[in-house]
């Protein structure tokens, strides 16, 4: 057996999400040398059954294999069909197994992706990627698929999730670690625990990034939805900017009438010292 290809492919796997419980069989499959294999992947998110095949193929060049592709099928915990996606592996732009999971549950992930280029031409046309990168969020779109029956993916941008989390009282941004981990979380694709200040209190939430309507959900325990609105305080900041900005001006204007009103006896002063002294002189 090809101990560094054992090796490589090994790792890919455990660092996509697929841990390392197929690792024997995996090494077993390298080792009888057949010209593809698969293996079988099964997991729980939440109350969502998730199960994938991984696809394996030796190279007709050589004695190596490939982590081609896999399928994955979500079956989750209150729907009657079984949602299924294909994904591609290639050298870049690879997402985790739950990354993958949270984008056929409904929402997007933030990534650095490498610009593709087309080379070849027909039906030997291919995508390779290049060393310029560029950062987005990737969400599937449920009313369109390819021929194959995929999902077809679609990049947004133009959302900023941190300053879309500053619109909301949520606890967890006062402190600069619990943010970061908050926004790392949401740009995975989680729905992530939260801490909403309402009315003074303390209330726990679930909360999800939507870039397609820049915009976060907000959910309780039991992922019913919840209508958060934005944080008044906000609105009052402002008012007290302007009324503060007001009294600056009246205070100015104030000033300036007193400046002209000095100005003006002090001229006063003047003209009847300058009457005196002409009249000590006649």
């Amino acid at each position: 057996m090809n101990e560094k290809n054992y090796g490589y492919l090994k790792n890919q796997v455990k660092f996509m999400g697929f841990g390392e419980g197929m690792d024997k069989e995996l090494g077993e499959m390298i080792q009888s040398q057949q010209p593809a294999f698969k293996l079988e992947h099964q997991i729980k998110f939440g109350q969502d059954d998730v199960s994938s095949t991984l696809h394996f193929q030796k190279s007709k060049e050589s004695e190596m294999y490939f982590f081609n592709s896999f399928e994955m099928g979500v079956k989750q915990a209150k729907a009657e069909d079984v949602l299924k996606q294909t994904y591609y592996i290639g050298k870049e732009n690879n997402l985790t197994l739950k990354e993958h999971y949270n984008m056929i549950d409904g929402r997007a992930v933030f990534k650095e992706f490498n610009k593709l280029e087309q080379v070849g031409e027909g039906e030997n046309v291919k995508f390779k990627a290049t060393d310029e990168t560029y950062k987005a969020w990737t969400q599937l779109n449920f009313k369109q698929t390819d021929e194959n029956g995929n999902f077809l993916p679609r990049k947004l941008f133009g959302f900023d999730l941190e300053k879309t989390l500053a619109k909301y009282p949520i606890k967890d941004l006062e402190d600069n670690y619990d943010k970061s981990r908050l926004i790392a979380s949401l740009e995975k694709g989680n729905v992530q625990k939260a801490t909403l200040i309402a009315d003074g209190k303390d209330q726990k939430v679930l909360i999800a990034a939507n870039p397609i309507d820049k915009s976060i959900k907000f959910y309780d325990s039991n992922m019913q939805r919840l209508d958060v609105k934005q944080i008044v305080v906000q609105k009052q900041e402002l008012s007290e900017g302007q009324a503060q900005g007001e009294t600056n001006n009246i205070q100015k204007e104030n000033k300036k009438e007193n400046q002209k009103q000095g100005a003006g006896e002090e001229n006063k002063q003047n003209k009847t010292e300058r009457k005196r002294q002409s009249m000590k002189v006649s």
